[in-house]
């Protein structure tokens, strides 16, 4: 008997095939790598287009959203001066000015003038690091929750109610029948911190007479001990109400900033009673700091508010980084641009042309914002006769732009007034929006 046995072969690919399919997927991944990579760029050029177009309207938006909050808060039909729109400047100093009458039109050596609006920084002398140099800064009064409360009694005579060191007593029941309530709703209108303590400082308030002077007001004593009982047992004496013959829910304070204290341009002035004190109107500024859209709560003050760096040409953003009083509002912001819009139409600092000594007429301004002249007369570009504000913001994306392997040149866009001109291109998108306020109580001319 013979065997017989048949010798099998195992399955497998040969090195011949296994290479054709290699260069196959090989050939299929580049084709589609070419398709996908290209994709993936665009994908990414859009979002950062896009990126930096919501940063430029959220800018945007917030700032009118400010100033369209900014109104006019008196009670006359022929007022001095508008308190709560904004300001340009301010006259600082104690109550030995009273009476004085100077011009804040940015002239060098005008004693007490102080700038609260800039454009194009470090224009009219001013310090660099107040803003990203170039860019604009607006200073507005907003109506956060107004309370209009009456002045009740003065301890005494007093030649300026808005800065001396006598008490004086406010009708006020927002948080009536709670005394804690009642103070706290106080403290909270007027701006005090929390928690209070003793050394507290109100914001910059706004009191305006029955006339329709105005001056700003700075709480610098909340009168703790005689405020523990404003809603259930108010003095008789103090916290009486002519009106109604009896006596009402009252918080005691004083006002005395002193040297420090600001007031309305060209200077401190006697108000009469009955007066007003607008406890909810609060100053804001607003400014770009390296790449930051920034907030301050108050007046901006260019003694103090130099605490923006100047960034080297072409250096990348920093991180934020904390600054007193100053908050930060949306990043990748670049430029900041107000042009003001007057009533007889004409628009400064626009595109065609500066607010400057060689506009003319009377008291030509030379610091590049509407001046603040005291008297009946206000000239053509006092700040008295602005009805609205173009605002214009340019961000940038993020990050860089690259494509192909290489990387763009886009330079930043020009904006009203402001060339840059000299800056160099980089490798960012941008985007520019403009949009205009028409200021609250102006839109029908003054």
């Amino acid at each position: 008997m013979s065997r017989s046995c048949t010798k099998g072969f195992a399955p497998g690919f040969t090195l011949v095939e296994v290479l054709v399919v290699v260069a196959t997927l090989g050939m299929i991944l580049w084709m589609v790598g070419q398709l996908l990579f290209p994709m993936r760029q665009a994908a990414e050029r859009q979002r950062l287009q896009v990126e930096s177009r919501q940063a430029a309207r959220s800018a945007a938006d917030y700032l009118n959203f400010a100033l369209r909050g900014a109104t006019d808060m008196n009670r006359a039909a022929t007022p001095m001066r508008n308190p709560a729109l904004i300001l340009t400047f301010v006259w600082q100093g104690d109550g030995t000015g009273l009476g004085t009458n100077p011009t804040c039109d940015g002239t060098a050596g005008v004693a007490g003038c102080v700038q609260t609006s800039w454009n194009n920084v470090p224009d009219n002398g001013g310090n660099p690091t107040l803003a990203t140099p170039g860019s604009d800064i607006i200073t507005v009064g907003r109506a956060a929750s107004v309370v209009s409360s009456a002045s009740l009694t003065f301890a005494g005579g007093m030649d300026n109610h808005a800065d001396s060191s006598q008490a004086t007593y406010w009708k006020f029941d927002q948080g009536c029948m709670d005394d804690a309530k009642n103070a706290q709703a106080f403290w909270s209108l007027t701006g005090r911190p929390d928690p209070p303590t003793a050394a507290d400082k109100s914001l910059p308030l706004v009191l305006v007479d029955s006339v329709g002077n105005w001056a700003f007001y700075q709480i610098t004593d909340y009168q703790d001990g005689q405020n523990n009982a404003s809603c259930t047992s108010p003095s008789p004496t103090l916290c009486y109400d002519t009106t109604s013959a009896q006596a009402v829910p009252c918080m005691a304070v004083i006002a005395h900033p002193g040297a420090t204290a600001y007031n309305a341009p060209g200077g401190l002035r006697t108000l009469t009673p009955t007066m007003y004190l607008y406890a909810g109107v609060h100053y804001a500024a607003f400014r770009v700091c390296n790449g930051w859209l920034e907030q301050k709560d108050g007046i901006f003050d260019p003694a103090t508010d130099t605490n923006c760096p100047v960034l080297a040409p072409g250096a990348e953003f920093p991180a934020y980084t904390t600054k007193d009083k100053w908050s930060p509002l949306l990043p990748n912001v670049e430029d900041l641009q107000f042009a003001y819009i007057f009533t007889d139409g004409t628009v400064w600092n626009s595109p065609a042309g500066t607010l400057s000594a060689a506009t003319g007429g009377v008291s030509p301004p030379v610091a590049g914002v509407p001046v603040a002249v005291a008297g009946a007369n206000p000239p053509r570009f006092d700040v008295l006769h602005v009805i609205g504000v173009r605002v214009t913001v340019t961000a940038r994306s993020s990050t860089p732009v690259i494509i192909g392997g290489g990387k763009i040149a886009e330079p930043q866009p020009v904006a009203e007034d402001h060339d840059p001109g000299l800056v160099l291109r980089d490798t960012y998108y941008r985007a520019q929006i403009s949009s205009v306020a028409m200021l609250r109580n102006r839109a029908s001319g003054y």
